[in-house]
């Protein structure tokens, strides 16, 4: 693969991780021994009982609580194999570069059929290594971004680490337009305070259902201008919009 040295360095940086054709059963002791507590077992036997299945060469173990990976670099897709009877996915799984020359649509393919089908706690490993295999297309930064922001909305991700790495690189959608928006935001005590995050929403009905689903928390007011807005989500019922914090004008307490 064209990105091979990436996607290895990305991969082993990702967490202490050991391709099972390699390792011998002394080794896999030791990597068990280091995994934390009341972790998924793996068993060492049963997993080399695969060696004649098409996927086993994309086996690995791994020192996490999962303890066992399906990983593929054409797809870019880190799968939870273990068990190893829910392994399911290979078969339909499509390689970047089929998507990225072959499809309609791309944003929506590479979110569908790559993000989705990567285990959570991988998905802004993939998000980097997309973001690297986009590199010689012409429209790779609008293509990056519509992923990041329907990754950001749809794919459970914790928006703290997240925006840090990807939202915070976003451009304003819009930096010509003219005039303000009125936005809110609501806070609980579970929630991020709007400094360190970007989620407002232009329904203050919206706000008020986010400030109370758990405990009565309140609604924050503020204007934003336009040509600050990093983005604004489309046919969304959460009436979201992604905005810096750095960029709120009169925020005010409502409740």
């Amino acid at each position: 693969m064209e990105n091979s040295a990436t996607f290895d360095e990305v991969l082993f940086n990702t967490r202490r991780i050991f391709k099972v054709s390699d390792t011998s059963e002394k080794l896999f002791d030791m990597i068990q021994s280091i995994r934390p507590r009341l972790s998924m077992p793996v068993d060492y036997d049963e997993v080399k009982s695969k060696e004649n299945e098409d996927y086993f060469e994309k086996l690995y173990f791994t020192t996490d609580f999962v303890g066992l990976y399906y990983i593929d670099e054409e797809s870019l897709s880190f799968i939870n194999a273990n068990p190893l009877d829910i392994l399911r996915f290979p078969n339909k799984l499509m390689s970047i570069e089929d998507i990225i020359t072959k499809s309609a649509d791309v944003t929506g393919d590479l979110y569908a059929k790559v993000i989705i089908h990567t285990e959570k706690t991988q998905r802004m490993t993939v998000l980097k290594l997309l973001e690297d295999r986009l590199g010689k297309l012409p429209n790779r930064k609008e293509i990056f971004r519509d992923l990041v922001v329907e990754t950001r909305k749809h794919a459970d991700v914790y928006f703290a680490d997240f925006d840090s790495q990807f939202t915070s690189k976003l451009r304003c959608e819009n930096p010509k337009a003219k005039g303000e928006t009125v936005i809110y935001r609501g806070e609980n005590m579970r929630s991020q305070s709007y400094l360190f995050t970007y989620s407002w929403t232009t329904s203050r009905e919206k706000a008020e259902w986010f400030a109370n689903r758990f405990e009565q928390g309140r609604v924050l007011q503020a204007k934003v201008p336009n040509n600050r807005i990093i983005y604004t989500y489309k046919d969304d019922d959460e009436y979201e919009v992604l905005v810096h914090s750095d960029d709120l004008l009169e925020v005010t307490t409502l409740q």
